[in-house]
């Protein structure tokens, strides 16, 4: 059974990298109004923040699949949560939060909208960059402590309860008036 679930995380991650390198190209900048996909129909930012919800929604899934198997002391190869971090680093966090916070985050509050949102989505992006440079720092070591163990699970959960609110806050609430505050400003 934990050769199926290594297979099944080591899949998932080849996927996921697959999936950000394709959908670094898909991202919008919110400087312009609209984009077009691969069939040439249009793509609105909030469409593309979306689209990239699901990639996060993916590194979620390793996540809880580690947790789970840290805590029921099953052995993985602790280089897939390694590198599910990476990838949460490479492209969620110095990628996708940064289109956010450049482009996205000042036109709301230019329009005075949803600022305290902003505000909140801003000190979980903080948090969410401290808790990858903990994990990643716990997973460089194949043979972690139960104290290290303990640690990343919590970590693990933290960062996974933040973000799935985190992500149905933009998706619900931040993204339907955003093509709005896009267009207008």
């Amino acid at each position: 059974m934990a050769t199926n679930r290594k297979e099944f995380i080591e899949a998932s991650l080849k996927l996921a990298m697959v999936g950000s390198i394709a959908g670094m190209g898909t991202l919008v900048s919110c400087g312009k109004k609209e984009d077009s996909d691969e069939e040439g129909q249009e793509v609105s930012p909030p469409e593309d923040l979306m689209q990239e919800h699901g990639l996060l929604n993916r590194i979620l899934l390793i996540y809880d699949n580690c947790r789970t198997n840290l805590t029921n002391k099953q052995s993985f190869n602790l280089q897939s949560l390694a590198s599910a971090a990476g990838i949460i680093r490479t492209f969620v966090e110095d990628y996708h939060e940064k289109q956010e916070e450049q482009y996205l985050f000042p036109r709301f509050r230019k329009a005075n909208q949803l600022t305290d949102l902003v505000d909140i989505l801003l000190q979980q992006h903080q948090v969410g960059r401290r808790i990858t440079d903990q994990v990643m720092q716990l997973t460089k070591s194949q043979n972690p402590t139960e104290v290290e163990t303990q640690q990343l699970i919590a970590l693990l959960e933290k960062f996974n309860r933040m973000y799935r609110l985190h992500e149905a806050r933009e998706d619900t609430v931040l993204s339907p008036p955003c093509r709005k505050i896009v267009s207008k400003l």
